[in-house]
């Protein structure tokens, strides 16, 4: 079963003066807490790209390992990020790289507080039929890059052995070499796979191969 957040309060918000990281962790932990809580279900905490700042605070406190100990049923599993961003407590995506985003993301815009992708195809979608690219590029949405992240879950010992990275190792936006930067600087110990793919390209034209990475490093978890 795979079950998605609805969508981030930082995409395309009506009032973008209200953007934080803070306000999309509170959206994925809402539903994070009904599948652990309310339903006791075993859960993999799947991020990509900037869901991997909201995404690693949401699990705070509800992995499987510590819920265990308390004799209650359910609860995150292990944390896995597919070109994801790894961002230590209090740096936003702008601090963690000097205070200055990459050229593709464009600061402010198109409001302040929220940020978007320029030539996302190039960037994003390099390997992906042309025309489903086109296509796909005019649903890129808004992000809120320069918002401080906070605690993430990776940093505590509930989650040791059960962090898993899925490096994309032709990506234009989050290269191979700053994938593999962000895991060491964490200083924990890392389940990694590869896929020699672009950034978005696991969920169009490789879902088959992401898939089965996956499931290789849940059945590492268990």
């Amino acid at each position: 079963r795979i079950t998605c957040p609805r969508a981030s309060p930082s995409f395309n918000p009506e009032d973008p003066t209200t953007t934080s990281c803070q306000a999309d962790i509170h959206t994925i932990t809402v539903t994070l807490k009904s599948l652990v809580e309310d339903e006791g279900k075993d859960v993999l905490v799947f991020m990509y790209w900037y869901g991997g700042m909201p995404g690693a605070a949401a699990p705070t406190g509800l992995a499987k390992s510590q819920r265990s100990q308390e004799g209650k049923a359910g609860g995150a599993i292990g944390l896995l990020f597919l070109a994801a961003f790894l961002v230590p407590e209090g740096f936003s995506c702008r601090g963690l790289q000097g205070g200055n985003l990459p050229p593709w993301i464009l600061a402010d815009q198109p409001s302040a507080n929220l940020n978007i992708t320029d030539d996302p195809i190039n960037y994003l979608a390099a390997d992906i039929d042309p025309a489903l690219a086109q296509a796909l590029s005019t649903e890129v949405k808004t992000l809120a890059f320069t918002s401080p992240q906070p605690n993430p879950a990776w940093a505590y010992e509930a989650f040791e052995g059960r962090l898993g990275f899925i490096v994309t190792t032709e990506n234009h936006a989050v290269p191979n070499k700053a994938q593999l930067g962000m895991m060491a600087a964490t200083q924990k110990e890392w389940i990694v796979r590869e896929l020699a793919y672009s950034h978005c390209a696991p969920f169009l034209n490789r879902i088959d191969e992401t898939v089965g990475l996956t499931r290789d490093i849940i059945d590492q978890f268990m």
